[in-house]
């Protein structure tokens, strides 16, 4: 319930935005590391949510201004690893030795937790990108906090997290006059829904926008 109530809230933000924001993460302190992003995720079938999405990115697709995600990148994101090089010097780097430290240290605590079922939607939007909403019980929120104790960030997240499925992000700090009210007809639709049966430590590339994900090890759901 929480949680259902944290993205009507987001929504009804977004409609209080005279402009949008220039959500792109792939900017030039991205480019700037020398090692690929490592993250962990839930990989999203694009199977599942075909026909809805194909309509909703139709209506995104008018506006000069926004960015759309390809399929191999829809993932719900569930803890930001960093940078992987071999001498960090910022917060966000690792180095691959420890990397692989929080791969077994992952599976371990993740591997005994139930799969569960996600369903997506409906369509959101942050300031400065467009997303569907995660109902799921409550279940990626549980895995992110386990997760964050495993990571023992030093530094305070930005935001609450809140489990979502970026479909794109605005390039533009453009006045936001019309995308709401495009994007409202799909803001209560259910997209569809899917079994979570494992999460993936993923590792992306830092010199293209939407670089594959690329497997650094699959944790299956057992319990």
């Amino acid at each position: 319930m929480d949680q259902d109530e944290a993205f009507r809230r987001v929504w009804q933000t977004f409609r209080t935005f005279s402009h949008l924001a220039d959500g792109r993460h792939d900017g030039a302190d991205w480019r700037s590391h020398d090692g690929d992003y490592a993250v962990c995720v839930i990989r999203v079938p694009v199977a599942s949510i075909a026909e809805p999405l194909a309509a909703c990115r139709r209506a995104l697709a008018d506006y000069p201004y926004v960015r759309l995600h390809p399929d191999g990148f829809l993932h719900v994101s569930l803890q930001e690893l960093g940078f992987v090089c071999d001498d960090p010097g910022r917060p966000d780097e690792i180095t691959p030795q420890r990397l692989e430290e929080l791969a077994i240290a992952a599976a371990a605590a993740l591997a005994p937790r139930p799969p569960f079922r996600i369903s997506l939607g409906g369509i959101n939007s942050f300031q400065d990108a467009a997303f569907l909403d995660v109902h799921d019980d409550g279940n990626c929120g549980r895995l992110h906090a386990r997760l964050l104790e495993l990571t023992a960030v030093s530094r305070a997240p930005r935001y609450a997290f809140l489990p979502h499925v970026t479909l794109a992000h605005y390039t533009a700090s453009d006045p936001n006059d019309g995308i709401a009210a495009d994007l409202a007809p799909w803001r209560d639709v259910r997209f569809g829904s899917f079994a979570v049966t494992a999460v993936e430590i993923v590792t992306l590339r830092v010199d293209e926008p939407y670089p594959e994900l690329a497997p650094y090890a699959v944790i299956p759901l057992s319990g």
